[in-house]
């Protein structure tokens, strides 16, 4: 039996890696064909040339906009060819015909892709989220970007350091600021606080009820002069806007981005319940891993021995199509209120494995 096992095992495993590598290539060449043109700016972006950057531009690419989803599409693939594969070929019938039950043999192809679930969840958290965090950063020409703490992040470009609260991009507008300025030797010459910053489309950064402290870099021992200011405007060309705007959490670990919204329980935003929805997308992206592996099992066992793949793969196609859809729409609902923010995609899941474990009890496996 565990021959039996390792035999469906193995060939799930190198299905799966031949999809996976097989998709890999494809997009590459059609990334390579389309978007020419932006492998030279990634490359200034990144500081690489030459065949580097060309490869360099493919692996982050394809990590951080395709991976996560072709894992679990090359799961189905070849949970659905290992299968159809060993009942055109009558495996299954041999099986049943020595006395096994089939389920002995599925389940153990089942629980290698949850385990493929697992690896995949650390695999987002690391070279994925890496790659989307690179490919952000040279994005926005090489600039750097925000450092996230748990309630807060900061930023810093060339003698000035902020600590910023939290950014809300429609009204322009960063709270809880706290700018650092030193002097070339590295001491503080000044501390501007203020609970409210709007940044003008100019690029000025118009401060309300600002507090100023400013620090003598010769005289350590001196006392700080001190000053409030209703409404103060500046002009930092260390300082980008635009990235401290556009700067996003969703890049954050799952550990932070959990804490950073656990922060704002009480805040109510367009961007919040966005945050919302990617959390939980983030942790229950990779357990599709092994949901698409039992989805495609009932599909997979309508092949028998007389070959007929056509109409179990286009049902197949079509119930991937179909749940793609649902996901569209669940995420549309979600930003509209309609559901809580969070909950589309375990809903998601929860009905397509009662799907899956009904199509499967029909067919008695």
């Amino acid at each position: 039996m565990r021959i039996l096992s390792r035999y469906f095992v193995a060939r799930f495993l190198g299905l799966f890696a031949t999809v996976l590598v097989a998709s890999l290539i494809v997009l590459a060449t059609i990334e390579l064909v389309l978007n020419l043109d932006d492998v030279d700016a990634f490359g200034a972006g990144a500081r690489a040339s030459g065949p580097i950057a060309v490869l360099h531009y493919l692996w982050v690419r394809l990590a951080s906009y395709y991976l996560a989803d072709l894992l679990p599409l090359a799961s189905f693939v070849a949970v659905f060819v290992t299968f159809a594969w060993a009942g055109r070929s009558m495996e299954l019938v041999a099986v049943q015909s020595g006395g096994i039950r089939p389920v002995r043999v599925i389940a153990p192809v089942w629980i290698t892709a949850l385990i493929l679930s697992f690896a995949t969840a650390i695999l987002h958290e690391t070279l994925i989220l890496r790659a989307r965090q690179v490919w952000t950063t040279t994005a926005e020409g090489g600039r750097d970007q925000p450092d996230f703490g748990r309630e807060a992040f900061w930023y810093h470009r060339g003698r000035i350091f902020t600590n910023i609260t939290s950014a809300d991009p429609e009204t322009r507008t960063l709270r809880g600021v706290e700018i650092f300025e030193r002097a070339p030797g590295g001491r503080i010459v000044r501390v501007m606080r203020s609970d409210r910053v709007r940044i003008g489309d100019d690029g000025v950064w118009h401060l309300e009820d600002a507090a100023i402290w400013r620090f003598d870099p010769d005289r350590a021992t001196r006392d700080p002069s001190y000053e409030e200011t209703p409404s103060m405007s500046l002009r930092l060309d260390a300082q980008q806007g635009g990235v401290l705007l556009s700067a996003d959490p969703g890049l954050l670990p799952l550990g932070d981005l959990r804490r950073y919204l656990d922060a704002r329980r009480g805040e109510r935003s367009s961007t919040l319940r966005r945050l919302r929805s990617l959390l939980a997308e983030r942790w229950s992206s990779p357990w599709l891993v092994a949901v698409f592996a039992g989805l495609a099992l009932p599909f997979a066992l309508r092949v028998d021995a007389r070959g007929r793949f056509g109409a179990p793969a286009a049902a197949a196609v079509a119930t991937l199509g179909l749940y793609f859809l649902l996901e569209t729409a669940a995420r549309t609902m979600a930003r509209q209120e309609l559901l809580p923010a969070g909950l589309a995609p375990w809903l998601l899941i929860g009905a397509t494995c009662a799907g899956t474990a009904i199509a499967l009890a029909g067919r008695r496996a």
